[in-house]
């Protein structure tokens, strides 16, 4: 199996190289068989159930990425990295719409190697499918519901998650994309805390375990009209900066918008938190790996930002502009009661 570095168009000041692991079409084969063979090969990802569903495989999934298990879990681990892409080669099968689905099942196996996945709410898979075209963007701009289409340019930021009240950072995201309709793509960009230079003192700036209010919005896409007064924004609080009692253990929070601190005093300056992204944006060092269908991204969501590219030229006449499988690992520190 090869392992190589991603070339970007970025002056390399500015950016350097993410690790891209190719995953052999023989062992993807393979591996599909066998869950076929033992009727473990579901027909639609929906039917995906379960953060176990491929506990029995484990060694099959290791086998798959051989030597680069260890070398995924080096770079997630490392402080001055934290993210690593996968490739799901084409052709597993041979009908191009199976070969989607077969491609999504071993990205799915593949991210269970380094996570125990939070179960989507609605349909118990460990993950969540997001899928956008161009008509329900429109109806859900009409229906005002505030949403990231993927023409619109995402900042810096970290993902979070919520159990009843409480937030939490999750230690592993895994972002596969299975379709991806556009003819520019771009970059997805990740910054390490460890190379932002002013880490320190944004941090002293903003507070470490100060609570802040946040109106946060989920990603909407396929299905949402369905369930608009549930999309609106959520008012949570949660520190922006975020450390352990021993400062073993740090975090950010940041997603959504920040509305200020939960003990305002009416001193806030509100223009803080942008002029703190574009300080990452600015004056951090980034690492840059190309946006591709069947390509899955493995981030340390505890150790750096992630943002990408504006999706841009849409392909004619695609039926959906872009489809994403997101997973989230049940594991991460807990920011906020």
């Amino acid at each position: 199996m090869e392992a190589f570095l991603a070339s970007n168009g970025h002056r390399r000041g500015e950016c350097r190289e993410g690790a891209i692991v190719r995953l052999p079409l023989d062992g993807c084969a393979d591996f599909i068989k066998i869950l076929q063979s033992e009727g473990r090969c579901p027909a639609t990802l929906a039917l995906l159930r379960g953060s176990a569903f491929f506990s029995d495989y484990t060694f099959l999934i290791e086998g798959l990425l051989e030597d680069n298990l260890q070398f995924i879990r080096e770079r997630l681990d490392d402080a001055t990295c934290g993210i690593v892409g996968v490739d799901v080669p084409q052709g597993i099968v041979a009908d191009s719409t199976a070969d989607a689905l077969m491609g999504s099942i071993v990205a799915s196996a593949i991210v269970s190697a380094f996570m125990m996945p939070l179960l989507d709410p609605r349909n118990g898979t460990p993950f969540t499918i997001y899928t956008a075209s161009q008509d329900n963007e429109a109806a859900l701009q009409k229906a005002g519901v505030k949403f990231y289409a993927p023409t619109e340019k995402l900042g810096f930021h970290t993902d979070g998650m919520l159990k009843n009240s409480a937030v939490y950072v999750p230690r592993y995201i895994g972002l596969y994309n299975i379709v991806i309709a556009y003819n520019k793509p771009g970059c997805f960009y990740w910054v390490p805390f460890a190379d932002w230079p002013q880490f320190d003192e944004w941090a002293g700036v903003l507070g470490w375990n100060r609570t802040y209010r946040f109106a946060a919005t989920p990603i909407v896409y396929a299905g949402a009209l369905d369930h608009v007064e549930k999309a609106a924004a959520r008012i949570i609080e949660a520190p922006v900066f975020w450390r352990d009692a021993d400062e073993h253990q740090r975090a950010v929070f940041m997603n959504g918008d920040l509305l200020g601190p939960v003990d305002d005093d009416g001193d806030f300056d509100s223009s803080l938190i942008q002029r703190m992204k574009r300080s990452i944006a600015c004056d951090a060092r980034r690492i840059v790996l190309p946006q591709r269908q069947r390509r899955l991204f493995l981030m340390n969501n505890t150790a750096g930002f992630h943002a990408r590219d504006l999706f841009d030229a849409p392909i004619p006449g695609a039926r959906y502009t872009r489809s994403f499988l997101r997973s989230v690992a049940s594991e991460g520190p807990q920011i906020s009661a």
